[in-house]
């Protein structure tokens, strides 16, 4: 899971210095070579009561070297969701990654427990949304190949 995350930020990376303007006050964060991971979170849920386990990853990754305007370092927040298959190997079915700059566009994931919001038997995953206008709150639901948001708000709506 920490390789998957860890790649997802580096697609994430590559894909800002690319899409960032030559010629822009503002520097984005610098891509180093190799990311390390200094906090995270691993939980896991059966959710439909089928022995086989969802796998909820959110970790923050520092970008050394990148100094934004407030001088404080630069960090990237990753969340990975996979179903463990039946070869006991962990499939990524969601991922989001953002950092101190694109919270705007980008709302950081933060999970807080699976819960049964339908009464249907099948747990859901309940996620603060960190965004730099405030927190809000989503509720997604779990399929063996993707995840989808089927509630949102709170405090920042």
């Amino acid at each position: 899971m920490l390789a998957v995350a860890l790649e997802e930020v580096r697609n994430f990376a590559r894909k800002r210095a690319a899409a960032a303007p030559t010629k822009t006050p503002v520097k984005a964060p610098a891509r180093p070579p190799s990311f390390v991971v200094t906090d995270y979170d691993l939980r896991a849920f059966d959710l439909d009561f089928s022995n086989s386990p969802t796998l909820v990853l959110t970790a923050k990754v520092p970008a050394p070297g990148a100094k934004p305007a407030g001088g404080e370092l630069d960090e990237y927040f990753v969340t990975v969701v996979a179903r463990v298959d039946i070869n006991g190997q962990a499939q990524k079915i969601f991922s989001s990654v953002t950092d101190n700059n694109h919270l705007d566009a980008f709302p950081r994931l933060e999970i807080i427990d699976a819960l049964d919001a339908d009464a249907n038997g099948r747990g859901d995953l309940l996620f603060r949304r960190h965004s730099d206008t405030g927190v809000s709150y989503a509720l997604y639901r779990v399929y063996p190949y993707q995840m989808v948001k089927i509630f949102e708000g709170g405090a920042g709506m």
